[in-house]
Parts: structure tokens; C-alpha cells; sequence
């Protein structure tokens, strides 16, 4: 009788246990199961408390395949779609807005989703220094700025942390500042892949929260832009 005293609560607590591991399993094949990228994309915001806007313009969509982290699986789910990812102090994603879903280009024209930040056009670009790290920021749109500038803060977070730099001077609003040169793997904007982007790291507190989208990208194309429909085109040279 011992022994039979003994078991009994081994197994409700092993019954315990495999029920929580069904319901776990459960919820991951509801995730995976999802039949629409609709769908896939209301499990990844209840699951990370991600708030996504702009749903209603995703529309018989099919399933996306995803794998690797948040970040990977956010740029692979959103990548049909123009939109804007916006980040908590900690760098964390915290709001997605979906703008419009991606036209496939019949010239070299690419049109830029923008927003304003003051007198500014903005516009979300994603940024890699080594291919395997990625950054989705706001940036201003700067035709004054020979280069990208990003503050200092954002090398080790684009994994440049072990890369060499060039020292140099910028002007910025405050006057010159002392720059970090470097190289950006790849730069992508609207759906537009740019490689080998040269970019200057300067001070936090020189830039404030601004990064600029210079001319090491613009130059690269022919920069239209319309105050009136706040609008930013771009084409190929």
C-alpha cells in the first residue's frame, strides 16, 4: 500500500504535465497551422503583444514561410508589404504599420511610403553592417548629407562591432563633428536591396534621435520629390 500511496501523486502531477504540454503544443500548431498570411500575422501579435495596423489590407494572402528569429520572421512576413516598424526605448518592436502592399515595378521608379518628422520626409529603412544583423529605423530623407549617418550607439547593434573605421569630420546642424567611417553590407527600402552603403557613425548626442538617409544611397538614383502629395521617387540612373 506504500508503494500504491507513492504513485498516485507521480502520476497526477505527470497527467499535470503532459496536459500543459499538449496545450503548448496546441497553441505552437495553431501558429504554424495558420492557412493565410492573415493569419500568421494575428498569431505573431497576440504571441509577441506586437501591435499590427493596417490588417485590413492584407487580403487572400497566402501562408509565408518563416523561420529564424522575431526580427527575420517580421521582415519575411511583411516583406509583400510596404510599412513602418516602430520601437520601444529597449529597441524592441512594439507597432508594425502596414501602408500598401508592394507594386511590382514596371520601369526603374521606385516610390517611397514617407511620413513626416518635422519639415522632413521620413522613411522606414532596414540596415545591416554584416548581412546577418538587422536595424528597421526611421530615417530623414537628406540630400544635404554625402553620406548615411546613424549615431554611434547603433555599431554594435548592426553588428559592426569589430569592423575598422576611417576617422573623419561631418557637418552637422551643431557644426563639425567627429565621424566614424565605415561600410554597410546592405541597406533595404521599399522592397529596393542597395549593397555596400557607406556610412558615417557620429556621437548620440550630436544627432539627437535623427538618422539620415544621405547621398550614399540617393545618389545612387535620380531623387523626385512632391511636397504637395508627399511623395519621394526614386529612379534608377
Amino acid at each position: 500500500m506504500a508503494i500504491i500511496n507513492t504513485l498516485i501523486p507521480v502520476s497526477k502531477h505527470l497527467r499535470l504535465l503532459l496536459i500543459s504540454s499538449l496545450v503548448l503544443i496546441a497553441l505552437s500548431a495553431h501558429a504554424e497551422d495558420s492557412d493565410d498570411l492573415f493569419s500568421q500575422i494575428q498569431a505573431l501579435q497576440n504571441q509577441n503583444k506586437i501591435q499590427v495596423t493596417g490588417l485590413e489590407r492584407i487580403q487572400n494572402a497566402e501562408k509565408v514561410m518563416t523561420s529564424g528569429s522575431l526580427e527575420q520572421q517580421v521582415q519575411q512576413l511583411f516583406a509583400p508589404y510596404n510599412h513602418i516598424v516602430s520601437r520601444n526605448i529597449k529597441g524592441q518592436i512594439e507597432r508594425i504599420v502596414i501602408i500598401n502592399k508592394k507594386q511590382k515595378r514596371k520601369d526603374n521608379r521606385i516610390v517611397l511610403p514617407t511620413s513626416f518628422q518635422g519639415n522632413h520626409f521620413t522613411v522606414s529603412v532596414s540596415l545591416s553592417g554584416d548581412g546577418r544583423v538587422w536595424q528597421t529605423v526611421d530615417m530623414v530623407i537628406d540630400t544635404g548629407a554625402d553620406l548615411v549617418v546613424l549615431p554611434e550607439s547603433m555599431i554594435d547593434q548592426l553588428g559592426l562591432a569589430d569592423s575598422k573605421f576611417t576617422l573623419g569630420k561631418m557637418q552637422t546642424a551643431n557644426g563639425m563633428a567627429d565621424a566614424k567611417i565605415g561600410m554597410l553590407q546592405e541597406l533595404k527600402i521599399a522592397g529596393e536591396t542597395v549593397e555596400n552603403v557607406e556610412v558615417a557613425f557620429i556621437a548620440d548626442q550630436l544627432l539627437g534621435e535623427n538618422k539620415l538617409l544621405g547621398m550614399s544611397v540617393l545618389g545612387r538614383y535620380q531623387v523626385n520629390i512632391d511636397d504637395k502629395a508627399q511623395l519621394i521617387t526614386l529612379i534608377k540612373k
